[in-house]
């Protein structure tokens, strides 16, 4: 069989088409049931109102086949019944729920079954009880467990209850999906409880947890798995979900891209230091940043490799799953509606100086090289007067060419440029949602809108996102289920074409003096001020998503599953950036185009993929002698993705108020992509549980990639993981009552990563245009020899050890989750081994390369309620490093990796201070000692370096780990002890949160004009810490502000060997990443339900909510601590951070 065909043109992959066989073939096997299983134990969907239990027990007889036999003495045809629901319950329990509080007997014989009336129980042999709501309602199908006997039950339809009486102290746990968890003591002469069970859904979803494929109760789970509801997810003014994920999962990190907080900018998501984890939305792949919050349930983060295991090659990473919402079977149509609307600013914008403390201050720099002032003495006297009478003109016609106003040099104006591109923006989000169901047919439906307007001023700057989602649940039969999920996102991106991204335009920002004119004496922008360019270019880009997913469960017998399930996932994206021509106007009046703007053109790309993924599993569970439970489940998935991508561009737009590939006369240039890979894998996992109390999980999963040759393709990847319950030992009744619970955990696991690039074992032949000889009087294009292939190229592999602990204490008002864990990551590409240079060809990469990840999780939380006021405080710590373990660098060169790095090291040198005698820099001069760096003079204000290997001499050595000279290791990017604390509070209808996160550690070594202020091409603006440098001249007035030489600054020159020796990697300059933010704090109000009631509505929510609101951190001012290195421009020349404040409303009807 060929599992992977070649890429086609056609965008029909072939094996979906399987799909109806595979389905007549379980349905085949359904028929081949023999018909006595259709027994008691077949799983039972049925709802009687306003009958008797006489009428029951008739209609299921003949429902299930199974005999019935009673006798009318029972008197069950006058026992009336208001209501029974029965959901997945098989004939045995139901009948339990019915009889036992008639204290009727059910014996089973090989007919049938036969009730009879029970002997008179002695009131001390059972418990019983009612389980209510809030408002007294009962609560049906409530599941209550004696913790010590092990004995359990569930409510019937009105919640009462029997029970075994316990025959000592005991606790009886009473839980319900929806409702928090409690726990009530009872006795042997317990008299009729009535338990109340307030709502609490964070509490239930963590009693259930969405594993892969399936769910596992939280009690019995052996991997390291995070819950978050997705309550905590909404009501927050933020644009998608990984900015509201960040800090709610330990060991988690959350990174902004190089454009920082930009509309609609979407967070990176790494879980324990390493890659993007696989993220499944209702099982099919997706991105996480395209779901509305306000349509997520819950999310499992799977954190280790046993978890992991069940994914193999798509998971090397951790995994995150997205369950969204779903309606119900029996439940009455619910309408959600949730709004809110905000105003964002930025808090960590700096300002520019003032222009005339500026023109001092590059005049002093220059003074500094000795070579002439940048800024004459007229134009200062000219930026004097202006700021004294601001209404004047801020230029001068060019006296060199007098058609021109002049530039930055001949400009007298006082403009704070952070203040004319950046100001405030605005943000709303709206999300509607229908759900409810029938007896055989559950829906949601939902609908969201989120737009956010951003800071910049000139030129298109918003983000706007739509999200229809669609969700049915069909019971076909009782015993065949279908489910069919549709999501459609769109989504539209605007910027200035000109400037692109937020970096570039802060890089132009940030070289704009402040002295430069804003508007000419006509009243027309300035070029340099990039106004015109901005507003005459525009970025679109327009992306659409269309996913699809059937799925389909058969339950042949009870505890026996079937499911299959078909996924397809289009994304689209359709691009266009029209860049017009922009004009400046002259000193006559006259309009000239700006030649940086000529000629126009217009660009357009589009993008799409087809992503299919088919799934085919079977489970099965089975209890042994009530103490053993054993469940297994195996299955086969295929997937294939395929992308194509087509572009082109054309110049010299003719009308450029109808931009258009037709309406262009330039040369057409045009251009493709295409790119395909497919998997196949088997998977299987195994579970034993022995009284919940010790925990056993096998996973395998064997998969092949097209991305490897032929003969690398399949790996097979298992994990092994145990727990233990200890608290449902005998011997931990005696600190039961203050340790409620404890389990020990441990797992290993191996995962395996094809996240390579594709065809890296085809040799390439690259198609260049114009060869340099003429042939036959053209340039023929031409191909360059193929590159060198690695045939043995094959998967990374990771293997994982991870123990865990997990407590609660107190009535489980404290709980504490810990993990420590190792990973070994092999196999990673690295270096081939050198080979001759007369080989005229690159060496293709290997797998030869080891690193070592060492880390910590730890979570933390307490709850209580004291009367009407309830509180709760959680805290996550988390910290990692990574190692190198095997690479091959045998000379052990700094500047790559070697063995014992630890990833993110900063190497520098050790900083002794700014000269500060003459006599040091005449030392350092005569010496030599710092020519290495510079063989410039050295004067006071400049840096000294420290000599730490004594040699004399400042340099690098070698620039290896043996001889690294006078460098070491001063710093570290990676984040450290990464934290964040949630607190939470409510009284009678108000509640209030306060959300911080933080890291406790981490370097940055900066570099740049947004950092250093100076440079050596006088396109640098500067800020007021800018002046902190050092200055040994008193101030003039056209030149210097005074003497400061104990600055923080280096001497600045406008030379380029003058300054870059100051700004050389060293501690004095090295900067510290930690930092803490108030990231959300919300306050809300819920409406009386007597209120609401009398509108027509279930409930009502207002609420005020801000982010970003107050930020601690040492950092240089004007970066931000979260995405100081992000820029492709430089250090900082990203968007800043925003507050954001926010208010809205939810409503339920």
């Amino acid at each position: 069989m060929l599992l992977f065909r070649p890429a086609k043109k056609s965008r029909r992959p072939g094996w979906p088409y399987a799909l109806p066989m595979v389905l007549a073939f379980a349905l085949c096997l359904l028929t081949a049931v023999p018909a006595n299983a259709q027994s008691a134990g077949k799983p039972l969907h049925l709802t009687y109102n306003n009958t008797t239990i006489h009428e029951v027990l008739v209609d299921l007889q003949k429902k299930t086949g199974v005999d019935i036999a009673f006798t009318e003495k029972l008197g069950l045809k006058h026992r009336k019944i208001d209501q029974l629901v029965i959901r997945g319950e098989s004939l045995e329990s139901v009948l339990h729920r019915l009889l036992d509080p008639l204290d009727v007997k059910i014996l089973k014989g090989n007919n049938g079954l036969t009730l009879v009336k029970k002997e008179q129980a002695k009131e001390q042999e059972s418990l019983t009880g009612k389980i209510v709501s809030a408002d007294g309602a009962g609560i049906p199908g409530a599941s209550i467990r004696l913790k010590k006997s092990n004995i359990s039950t569930v409510s019937g339809a009105d919640g009462a209850f029997r029970i075994a009486a316990p025959t000592g102290e005991d606790t009886l746990t009473v839980s319900f999906i929806g409702y928090a968890t409690k726990e009530v003591a009872v006795a042997p002469a317990s008299a009729d409880l009535t338990v109340t069970l307030a709502e609490g859904k964070a509490v239930a979803l963590g009693d259930v947890v969405v594993v892969g494929y399936g769910k596992q109760k939280k009690t019995n789970l052996t991997g390291s798995v995070e819950v978050i509801d997705g309550a905590r997810l909404r009501n927050r003014p933020v644009m998608n979900v990984s900015q509201a994920m960040q800090g709610t999962v330990s060991g988690v990190q959350f990174n902004y891209g190089a454009m920082g907080y930009e509309p609609g900018a979407k967070m990176g998501i790494q879980i324990r230091g390493q890659g993007a984890p696989f993220v499944l939305i209702d099982g099919t792949q997706g991105d996480l940043n395209d779901v509305d919050p306000n349509d997520i349930e819950s999310i499992s983060v799977l954190k280790d490799a046993a978890a992991s295991a069940i994914y193999g090659a798509r998971a090397p990473y951790g995994v995150v799953l997205i369950t969204t919402k779903s309606g119900a079977l029996g439940k009455k149509v619910q309408v959600n509606f949730s709004a809110n609307g905000a105003v964002s600013t930025p808090i960590d914008k700096p300002h520019m100086l003032d222009a005339y403390t500026f023109v001092k201050a590059m005049n002093e720099m220059h003074d500094n090289q000795g070579v002439a002032r940048l800024f004459t003495e007229e134009t200062i006297d000219r930026i004097i007067a202006y700021m004294k009478d601001p209404g004047g003109p801020q230029t001068i016609p060019d006296p060199g060419n007098p058609k021109n106003w002049g530039t930055y040099l001949l400009s007298n104006g006082n403009n704070d440029w952070m203040d004319i591109h950046f100001g405030n923006g605005h943000r709303n989000q709206q999300n509607l949602s229908v759900s409810g169901g029938g007896e055989n047919l559950a829906y949601f439906i939902s609908a969201g809108h989120t737009y956010e307007k951003g800071i910049l001023k000139f030129g298109q700057d918003d983000y706007r996102r739509v999200n229809l989602n669609s969700k049915l649940d069909v019971k076909l039969t009782d015993w065949w289920k279908f489910t069919s999920n549709t999501r459609l996102m769109q989504s539209q991106r605007n910027k200035p074409g000109v400037d692109g991204t937020y970096s570039l335009a802060l890089h132009h920002v940030l070289r704009t003096h402040p002295n430069q004119w804003l508007k000419s004496p006509n009243g027309h922008y300035s070029n340099l001020s990039r106004i015109p360019a901005m507003l005459a270019a525009t970025d679109e880009t327009v992306g659409r998503e269309l996913t699809q997913r059937f799925a389909t469960v058969f339950t042949p017998v009870k505890n026996w599953e079937i499911n299959a399930d078909y996924s397809v996932d289009l994304p689209y994206s359709d691009y266009e950036k029209v860049f017009l021509t922009a004009y400046e106007d002259m000193v006559d009046g006259s309009m000239s185009a700006i030649q940086s703007t000529v000629p126009s053109y217009i660009s357009k790309e589009k993008t799409n993929s087809v992503y299919s993924s088919f799934n085919l599993y079977t489970s099965y569970k089975y209890d042994l002698l009530t103490d053993h439970h054993l469940s297994l489940m195996a299955g086969y998935q295929q997937e294939s993705n395929r992308s194509d991508a087509l572009g082109g561009l054309k110049r010299s737009l003719l009308a450029p108020s109808v931009p258009s590939m037709t309406t262009a006369i330039g040369e057409m240039q045009v251009y493709d992509a295409m790119s395909h890979w497919a998997t196949q894998g088997y998977f299987a996992r195994f579970n034993y549980s022995y009284r919940d109390k010790y925990l056993l999980e096998v996973n395998g999963r064997y998969d092949g990639t097209s991305i490897f040759a032929r003969s690398k393709r399949w790996g097979f990847f298992p994990s092994l993981s145990a727990g233990w319950n200890i608290d449902r030992e005998q011997f931990w009744e005696q600190v039961s009552p203050y340790v409620n619970a404890m389990k020990i955990r441990a797992s290993w696991g191996r995962l395996g990563n094809q996240r390579v690039a594709a065809y890296q074992d085809l040799p390439l032949l690259n198609i260049q245009p114009n060869l340099n000889w003429i042939v036959s009087g053209n340039r023929p294009a031409y191909t360059t020899g193929p590159n060198l292939i690695n045939p043995e190229l094959t998967w990374e592999s990771s293997e994982s050890l991870d123990l865990g602990i997990e407590m609660s204490f107190l009535k489980q008002r404290l709980s504490m989750v810990l993990d420590i864990y190792q990973r070994m990551t092999f196999d990673r590409l690295g270096p081939a081994k050198a080979l001759p240079a007369v080989l005229g060809a690159t060496v293709p990469r290997e797998n030869n390369s080891e690193l070592r990840t060492r880390g910590w999780d730890l979570s933390l939380a307490w709850k209580d309620k004291v009367g009407g006021f309830s509180y709760g405080i959680s805290a996550l710590v988390s910290d990692y490093r990574s190692v190198v373990t095997k690479y091959n660098n045998p000379t052990g060169i700094l500047t790559t990796e070697y063995v014992g790095k630890t990833m993110g090291e900063i190497w520098g040198y050790e900083t002794v201070g700014l000269i500060g005698t003459k006599e040091d820099a005449d030392r350092i001069n005569s010496t030599k000692s710092q020519n290495f760096i510079s063989a410039q003079v050295w004067r006071t204000g400049d840096v000294e370096y420290r000599d730490l290997n004594g040699d004399g001499k400042i340099n690098q050595g070698m620039g290896t780990v043996t001889d690294p000279g006078d460098l070491k290791v001063i710093g570290n990017t990676t984040p450290r002890y990464q934290y964040s604390l949630t607190l939470n509070a409510g009284y009678r209808n108000f509640d209030v949160s306060v959300f911080f996160q933080g890291v406790g550690k981490r370097d940055y070594w900066l570099s740049g004009n947004m950092f250093w202020g100076f440079n050596a091409w006088n396109q640098s603006s500067l800020f007021p810490h800018h002046l902190d440098y050092y200055r040994d001249a008193e101030a003039g007035k056209y030149s210097g502000l005074g003497v400061n030489t104990g600055a923080y600054y280096p001497r600045p020159y406008s030379d380029n060997a003058q300054y870059r020796k100051n700004q050389q990697a060293q501690t004095r300059y090295l900067q510290s990443g930690a930092y803490i933010r108030l990231k959300n704090l919300q306050i809300g109000y819920a409406l009386p339900k007597t209120w609401a009631r009398k509108a027509g509505l279930q409930k009502t929510r207002l609420f005020l909510s801000g982010e970003n609101l107050w930020t601690r951190t040492s950092i240089t001012k004007g970066f931000d601590p979260e995405t100081a290195l992000l820029g492709e421009y430089g250090n900082g020349k990203n968007l800043f951070v925003q507050a954001v404040f926010a208010a809205g409303i939810n409503v339920s009807f």
